[in-house]
């Protein structure tokens, strides 16, 4: 496998390699083959149950996410859906909403233009004192000096790293990025707790027979990667990524896979022919290059989906096919 290139401090990345690192896989969302099993959320009756909550609370993290609403959601009590949830997710639901919260305000206060006081809203904090002293507790600095340290690095531009960025896109074949219009797309999914580069790509097989015995299976299904977090700001062990498959309806859930909705909108997007394997980090960092260029859009941030133009997935292979689609929201002019 090939090693990921050292990186420069304040480029235009989703991952940071360092001393202490040089010895993991630098990428964002990527595949490699791995032996590391993933850590799949507990599959049984119970916990099944807590699939479409979670996929409601990434969704909905601005909003009231509180413990009676969300056991209703699942149909148990406040007291059964509390233990089932610490039990299964290792969090309880107000550390689990709060640490997303503040997480998802430290992507923003990253990529984002927003005004603190708006990201603050847009993270569920309804009074920016309240969001500043989490913060601060959180990450130990305060969000101003947060931005400040890793800052706003989408317009930063490294002469000799872009050479190597458009080298990169004429050998793996990167297209031009666009902006698109996508649909939402309902999926059956697994999620997997781990470091991305550890996700058992063997999964999507899975899925594929499961759906088949299910009457699901159309031969048209998609098989997509959709990334929730930045493992440069959520520890290893807890980054969020659904192994997805395309259905033509909804479903209760069943034991480890869940059913969601993928949201649509306006997304930047660009194709990529190419080995998924560490030369895929680079093909993030040419994408948000190139992004930076685009003055009539801003960057919303995560969840990040990809789409495999595959019945197969085969991370080694020379002529993958991906499409990358990032949200992104108009300018006002």
């Amino acid at each position: 496998m090939a090693a990921p290139p050292r990186l420069r401090a304040g480029e235009v990345r989703f991952f940071r390699a360092n001393r202490k690192k040089d010895q993991e896989t630098a990428a964002f969302i990527r595949y490699t083959p791995s032996m590391t099993r993933p850590t799949p959320l507990a599959a049984n009756n119970q916990t099944a149950a807590l699939l479409p909550v979670l996929a409601y609370i990434q969704s909905h993290l601005d909003e009231d996410l509180s413990l009676a609403q969300l056991a209703e959601r699942a149909a148990l009590s406040p007291y059964h859906f509390h233990r089932l949830f610490h039990d299964s997710i290792g969090e309880t639901l107000k550390q689990y909403t709060q640490r997303l919260r503040l997480e998802r305000a430290a992507f923003d206060l990253k990529i984002r233009e927003a005004t603190i006081l708006e990201i603050a809203l847009n993270g569920g904090f309804h009074a920016p004192e309240t969001f500043t002293r989490a913060f601060k507790r959180w990450f130990g600095v305060t969000p101003r000096q947060y931005r400040v340290s890793y800052g706003r690095s989408l317009h930063q531009q490294h002469a000799a790293h872009h050479t190597l960025l458009n080298d990169l896109a004429t050998e793996t074949s990167c297209s031009r990025l666009t902006i698109q219009k996508l649909k939402p797309i309902p999926v059956a999914f697994v999620r997997n707790l781990g470091p991305y580069e550890t996700v058992d790509v063997t999964h999507y097989d899975r899925l594929i027979a499961w759906a088949n015995a299910n009457g699901l299976y159309t031969g048209d299904n998609l098989l997509l990667g959709v990334g929730h977090d930045d493992p440069t700001i959520t520890a290893a062990e807890k980054v969020r990524f659904d192994i997805c498959l395309s259905v033509p309806e909804s479903f209760q859930p069943e034991g480890a896979i869940g059913f969601q909705t993928l949201p649509g909108g306006d997304f930047a997007t660009m194709s990529y022919v190419g080995p998924l394997d560490a030369g895929f980090a680079q093909v993030y960092h040419y994408f948000f290059q190139q992004l930076a260029q685009i003055k009539t859009v801003e960057l919303i941030g995560l969840p990040v989906i990809e789409i495999y133009r595959t019945t197969h997935i085969n991370p080694t292979y020379a002529l993958n096919e991906t499409d990358i689609f990032v949200p992104v929201q108009q300018l006002a002019e």
